[in-house]
């Protein structure tokens, strides 16, 4: 029997309106993953047990869902890293389809 899609259903306020969404999938767990993180962050790295698209994830968040999410350029010896933060106020209501949570850094 297949495993569930993950659905996460959240409160997202946007210009003082709170409205809800329902995410589901690995863009779900991504949604999950920035929530956990807060104002620090994550890089694709530090997700990258589960989450192998994690910029396209942070995309769908932006662009279906209206979600504001900040990409910080990080250098290193080899070139730079994005570190994407979660500016959205988000209140997640419910999770479906999940054991336990996404990790992240």
């Amino acid at each position: 029997m297949a495993t569930p899609k993950p659905v996460v259903i959240a409160r997202v306020w946007q210009d003082g309106t709170a409205r809800i969404i329902e995410v589901r999938g690995q863009t779900a767990r991504a949604l999950l993953a920035l929530v956990m993180v807060g104002e620090h962050g994550c890089t694709a790295l530090e997700v990258s047990d589960w989450a192998f698209r994690f910029a396209a994830y942070c995309h769908e968040l932006r662009h279906r869902y209206g979600l504001v999410i900040r990409t910080d350029r990080e250098d290193h010896p080899g070139g730079w890293h994005g570190r994407h933060v979660l500016e959205t106020p988000v209140e997640i209501l419910s999770i479906e389809g999940l054991e336990r949570w996404p990790s992240a850094a």
